[in-house]
């Protein structure tokens, strides 16, 4: 009987810890967009979309793990729900619905400045954080 008690115990452990760490959201296509633009021109947007693959509402929160856009260039970005200028250390998704789709994108003006760049930004749903996503975005100016 002990043992049985034991095993059922083990079985639970695994089943919850493993259920704490199930995806809720999927990238929808590459986690990295790659994009050339002439340094006269702009980048007006380049998006990385994910999908909210559980049966509940999710929220979405994102930080910025690195960056490297040369300073002259003017980014802003964009994630699910709102617009801000620059590239920001975080912020949160509107709420996700089963199966919507949101995004983070960027904007890049890069003011006659040739040169290249990567932001990386880390996903990951606030009821969740142990499953996380690395988005990238890189910028070529020619």
């Amino acid at each position: 009987m002990k043992k049985l008690l034991l095993n059922l115990i083990i079985l639970l452990y695994f089943s919850f810890s493993s259920a704490q760490t199930k995806p809720t959201f999927l990238v929808v296509g590459n986690a990295t967009n790659k994009e050339s633009v002439l340094k006269n021109k702009r980048l007006d947007i380049s998006k990385i979309k994910v999908e909210n693959i559980s049966n509940e509402p999710i929220y979405l929160v994102w930080e910025t793990v690195s960056n490297t856009f040369p300073k002259e260039w003017d980014c802003s970005m964009c994630q699910h729900g709102a617009c801000q200028i620059g590239i920001p250390k975080g912020s949160a998704f509107s709420k996700l619905n089963a199966d919507q789709q949101g995004f983070i994108a960027i904007h890049v003006i890069p003011s006659n400045k040739k040169g290249n760049g990567i932001v990386k930004f880390k996903i990951y749903d606030k009821a969740n954080p142990d499953y996380a996503q690395i988005l990238t975005f890189e910028v070529d100016v020619l």
